[in-house]
């Protein structure tokens, strides 16, 4: 009989730090050492979040599963992804959900038949950001299948980070963790910046079921000088999944076009994760850098329909840099990365598209 290998799952909303916990754990798995896989779910078409772990541990396997969640609409292939992952005979698999994915539909999944007896949880940990924690629970009230997801997010969680409490203030972190108590009073818990988590009781149980010795060790990579991990998550290099060339949903000009509108898509017979958040990637397709402070005004004046932003920018002065927005906290990065064409990618509430395009189109006029 096949050993299982054990996974953990990482959820959390848009920003609140995953991918800075998941290179995190992968460093510490690879010192340890444990050869370690991951699936990465991404809403957009661009797999940023995997390029950056495979450009810093190459020998680690990715798979992503993108323009979609994991938890439906991209629900028929997580198990054939787990499987491709399974062929590289790891010590451990991580999956990162999307923000805006409940992860008891992918719990549900991993005790499917097809899965079982090939894998077993060992650790479902939920990131949340202190900041804006009350926020986000206060201005979703009324969409029901967003608050389900917030709340399993928690609910399912045997460990949880409380992350960003440098944003916040003592009092707010106090309560954020009195109101995740009355969620889930069960779950470790740990209050934290730049998700820094005691990493070593996390991997325990797998340090007991895994024959390490069995496997060649990872050789270990020095990451790149440039690369600083970030609450926004770390800085990506963008791989298009599909050709940028291909017919788009909304072509209103040469300087832009919308790469993807994405909807979370579901089984009418399964609850579903939220109801009005999309997402939309914009590209730069003027051969003129677009200007710094045009993209800002931009971002900004989309208002709070924009919870999450992130890309790579051709800039005039600045050259190519990566843009992380999230919770109205702007950061630019430089970047060695060569891009000829810059993009954007928006998530947000009920996004008035027709109305964003136009606004985009606006920040190439005179240019």
């Amino acid at each position: 009989m096949m050993n299982k290998v054990p996974v953990i799952l990482i959820s959390g909303f848009l920003g609140s730090g995953k991918t800075t916990l998941l290179l995190r754990l992968l460093a510490h798995t690879r010192q340890i050492p444990l050869r370690a896989a991951v699936l990465m779910n991404e809403m957009g078409e661009y797999d940023v979040d995997s390029a950056i772990i495979s450009e810093e541990m190459p020998d680690v396997t990715v798979e992503g599963l993108l323009e979609g969640c994991i938890c439906c609409s991209k629900r028929n292939e997580l198990a054939g992804a787990l499987h491709t992952l399974l062929s590289q005979e790891p010590d451990l698999i991580f999956m990162e959900t999307t923000g805006v994915a409940n992860p008891e539909q992918v719990l549900e999944e991993l005790r499917s038949p097809l899965l079982a007896d090939r894998l077993y949880l060992v650790h479902s940990i939920s990131v949340v950001d202190a900041e804006l924690f009350h926020e986000y629970n206060s201005r979703f009230t009324a969409d029901k299948e967003l608050v389900r997801t917030l709340h399993g997010q928690l609910r399912t969680a045997d460990f949880i980070v409380v992350n960003k409490t440098d944003a916040a203030s003592s009092r707010e972190v106090t309560k954020v963790v009195k109101s995740i108590r009355k969620l889930n009073d069960t779950a470790k818990l740990q209050t934290t910046e730049y998700s820094r988590v005691d990493l070593e009781p996390l991997l325990e149980p797998v340090l007991a079921s895994a024959s390490v010795a069995a496997k060649p060790a990872q050789t270990p990579q020095p990451a790149p000088a440039q690369v600083q991990l970030t609450d926004a998550d770390a800085p990506f290099v963008p791989i298009p999944v599909k050709s940028i060339g291909r017919p788009s949903s909304v072509s209103r000009s040469t300087a832009f076009k919308v790469i993807s509108a994405h909807s979370h898509e579901h089984d009418p017979k399964q609850p579903h994760s939220f109801s009005r958040l999309e997402s939309l990637t914009l590209h730069q397709y003027s051969p003129q850098p677009l200007e710094k402070q045009r993209l800002e005004n931009f971002l900004t004046g989309l208002g709070s329909s924009l919870l999450r932003a992130k890309g790579y920018c051709v800039l005039p002065q600045e050259g190519t840099m990566l843009l992380q927005f999230s919770g109205n906290h702007l950061e630019w990065q430089p970047t060695a990365l060569p891009v000829s064409q810059g993009y954007v990618t928006l998530i947000g509430e009920q996004l008035d598209k027709a109305s964003i395009t136009d606004q985009w189109e606006q920040c190439f006029i005179s240019l």
